[in-house]
């Protein structure tokens, strides 16, 4: 999902007619195309390893071209690529019980996801973790009007339109942030980096999840790190777990420290 790109559009709506129809439907089929495009250049890059710089340049481009940022492109989002994703998020939010339980437990704990967009993810870790307090956050106001859904009125559920590089959120903080498909838009990745070392109680940990072809290359990580005062081993880099989908992901992980 588009969580730093072009400054997104206030008024936007769930649904709409005719001409904005028309639009949501070759935004549908934009996106389906660049969901096949990925996959294709995936298992090139899998299987032919000279090949792997030109499938990142020509995936990343591809990825550029489509705005899932404002409607009719959430709204198209929503319909295509949620359901593909959704074995993702299922494997996400078991990592998010697994790393906290080996950290204390979930009781009480406080969860942020970034780029959290229609808030699939948040719905899947509330659904292990009743006593947590999760806090989803995007840029997309258009992506928050379908995230809202799953807020509660209690505030253990919520979401708030926000920048990953500056959350509204004390030093130490939080348990565990989490992010999946958001990491390569990005803009200032190492200033995100920081707020996330920020945010984070000694102890705690931010899992990010990208698409492999999308997703730095561990030399653009190192540098990453270091610009967000970091050592370049701080932020370990492996595949991600679960199922085919998964396959086509990296997670980023780094742990909280004093």
């Amino acid at each position: 999902m588009k969580f730093f790109s072009r400054q997104p559009q206030n008024g936007s709506h769930l649904t709409g007619t005719g001409d904005t129809g028309s639009s949501s439907g070759r935004r549908g089929k934009g996106l389906r195309r660049l969901v096949s495009a990925i996959l294709l250049l995936g298992l090139l890059a899998a299987f032919t390893r000279p090949g792997k710089k030109a499938t990142r340049s020509i995936a990343r481009r591809l990825d550029a071209r489509v705005e899932c940022f404002t409607e009719p492109g959430s709204s198209a989002y929503v319909r295509i690529f949620a359901p593909i994703f959704g074995r993702l998020y299922v494997s996400v939010a078991s990592d998010v019980v697994r790393e906290l339980k080996a950290r204390g437990g979930t009781r009480g704990a406080t969860i942020v996801d970034l780029g959290c967009g229609p808030g699939d993810l948040v719905v899947e870790i509330s659904q292990r973790v009743k006593d947590a307090r999760i806090t989803g956050i995007d840029l997309s106001p258009s992506m928050l009007l379908w995230a809202g859904r799953h807020a509660t009125t209690d505030g253990r559920i919520k979401f708030l339109v926000g920048d990953a590089a500056a959350m509204p959120f004390d030093d130490a903080s939080v348990d565990l942030v989490v992010s999946t498909l958001s990491m390569h838009h990005w803009d200032d990745p190492s200033g995100v980096f920081a707020e996330i070392d920020r945010v984070l109680r000694p102890g705690g940990v931010a899992l990010i999840y990208d698409l492999g072809l999308l997703a730095y290359t561990p030399e653009e990580m190192d540098e990453v790190a270091i610009a967000a005062g970091l050592e370049s081993e701080d932020i370990v880099r492996e595949r991600a777990r679960g199922g085919l989908i998964s396959t086509f992901f990296v997670r980023y992980k780094l742990e909280g420290v004093d």
